[in-house]
Order: C-alpha cells, then sequence, then structure tokens
C-alpha cells in the first residue's frame, strides 16, 4: 500500500489574497490625502477671506475706493448706528468726543472686525488686531501699521490725554537671539508703536508703555485667527490730562545784585549768576 503524503499542498486561491489587504490599505491612504486637502483648502479660503477684508478697508481707509466697488451703507453711518448702540458707562466728555472721531476715522476696520473699542473706568482703549501691524513672533512693524497709526495721530494730537500703548503676544513660545521671552516681544512691540507715534509729533510726557506678555489673551483658540488677536496692541486714552508747565521768562533780578555779578532766572525755575562782562 502506498502511504499517503501527510504534507498538504497550498491552495493555490490563497496566494492573491494579499491583493485584497494592500488594496484596502492604498484606500485608506488615498482617503487620507484627500481628507488632508480639504482642511487645508479651507484654512486657505479662510487666510484668503481675512486677507482680502484687510486690503479692502485699508483702502477704505486710506480715503481711496476700488474700481469694483459696489454701492454700500456708508461707513460713517455704521460707525454712528455702533455709537448709539453702546451701552457702556458714560465717558468724560472729551473722550467721548475722541471716541466719535475714531469711530468714524477708523469704521473701514471696525466694519472688519480689526478694531475694536473697550470703555473701563476712566480708560477708553482702542484694541488693534495683531494682524493690522506685526507678524507672528515679530516686534517690526509690518505695512499695514503706516496708515493705521497715521489715521490715529491726528486725532491723538487733540487734547492732552495720557496715552498708554499695550503690548501683548500669543500663546507660541518664543526664545531666540532677538527675543528670549515673550514678556520682552510683547514689550518691544509696545515700543515701537509708542516711538513711532513719538516721532509723528505726540508729546513724550503723555506716553508710556506697558507689557502683558502671553497672559491676557482675547481668544482662547489655537488657530491662526485666535493667535493674531492675542499678539495685539492697544492703546488707551486717560480721561486724565497732562498739563506743560509754563515756560519762565529769563529776566535779570533787580535784588542781590553783587557787585560785577548779575543773577538771572531761569526757564524751569533756576538762576544763572554771571559777571556783568558776560
Amino acid at each position: 500500500m502506498k502511504r499517503r503524503s501527510l504534507t498538504r499542498r497550498p491552495h493555490s486561491a490563497g496566494l492573491d489574497r494579499w491583493l485584497v489587504s494592500y488594496a484596502d490599505y492604498m484606500t485608506l491612504v488615498f482617503a487620507l490625502f484627500v481628507v488632508l486637502y480639504a482642511l487645508h483648502a479651507s484654512k486657505s479660503e479662510g487666510q484668503q477671506q481675512l486677507a482680502e477684508g484687510m486690503q479692502q478697508a485699508l483702502v477704505r481707509l486710506s480715503g481711496q475706493q476700488p474700481p469694483d466697488a459696489v454701492a454700500v451703507p456708508t461707513a460713517v453711518a455704521a460707525a454712528d448706528e455702533a455709537l448709539a448702540l453702546a451701552d457702556a458707562e458714560p465717558l468724560d466728555s472729551s473722550l467721548a468726543e475722541l471716541e466719535q472721531q475714531l469711530y468714524r476715522q477708523l469704521a473701514p476696520l471696525i466694519e472688519q472686525q480689526l478694531v475694536e473699542f473697550e470703555r473701563d473706568g476712566d480708560w477708553l482703549t482702542l484694541n488693534l488686531d495683531g494682524d493690522l501691524l506685526f507678524a507672528s513672533g515679530s516686534a517690526l512693524l509690518g505695512p499695514n501699521s503706516r496708515p493705521v497709526l497715521g489715521t490715529l495721530v491726528p486725532v491723538l494730537a487733540q487734547g492732552n490725554h495720557y496715552i498708554r500703548v499695550r503690548g501683548y503676544a500669543d500663546r507660541m513660545p518664543i526664545s531666540n537671539e532677538l527675543y528670549s521671552s515673550n514678556w520682552q516681544l510683547s514689550a518691544e512691540r509696545a515700543r515701537a508703536v509708542l516711538e513711532w507715534l513719538l516721532r509723528a509729533g505726540i508729546a513724550a510726557p503723555r506716553l508710556a508703555l506697558e507689557a502683558f506678555g502671553e497672559y491676557q489673551p482675547r481668544d482662547l483658540s489655537r488657530g491662526e485667527r485666535g493667535r493674531a488677536l492675542n499678539r495685539r496692541v492697544e492703546i488707551a486714552l486717560s480721561s486724565r490730562q497732562w498739563q506743560p508747565r509754563p515756560s519762565l521768562p529769563s529776566r535779570p533780578l533787580v535784588a542781590e545784585q553783587g557787585p560785577g555779578l548779575r543773577v538771572y532766572e531761569l526757564p524751569g525755575g533756576g538762576i544763572r549768576i554771571s559777571t556783568e562782562q558776560d
């Protein structure tokens, strides 16, 4: 009798089963790339809408109209409506007048939600979106900063209200050869705006800066839009006003004249003693 072979021949039908698993794998990879592309496309579309809105607001802020502009309600009317609906506590009369002027000047940016106003006791605070002035991780004023800050200067130059420039940063950690921490970054942002206002003619005794780092965020989301809101700069106007000292005339004193000497009053209250020959 012949013995049966104990070795079993492999079934030829099972040789192609790996193709099924491979096809499933390729399907999953394709689906992954489709999802990633969709996420990227939606994010790019949102950024594009924000960029277009900023561009339109800055064009209107500069007093120019794009060639394909259509008839829309005026920005001044929208600003007046926002002022009428505001339910904040009343401001000092001089600050309230400045607020109305700032609303009218910045109406295009207010419509795009790039500028906001807050009232806190004796302070009127102007919140400037980070995308208007700075890039992420930078304290260098960007190209959009000049038309925005230039619009503020004529209003801020009225009166002598004290001004506080407050700098903030987002939660992205930073440590490089320029900025050792977000504290320093926020302080440098406030300094950049303060010195710009100083060069534009705002009196130095009215100005001061404050830095808050990343510790007073306006938006807790981790997206790019939330980070832009957090790396803002605020310009706060106080109801208190700086009073410049009156200059004193320089004139010789009649009394206490010694032989060969003259005593002069100086501006600011000092004296100068000099010989008659001088």
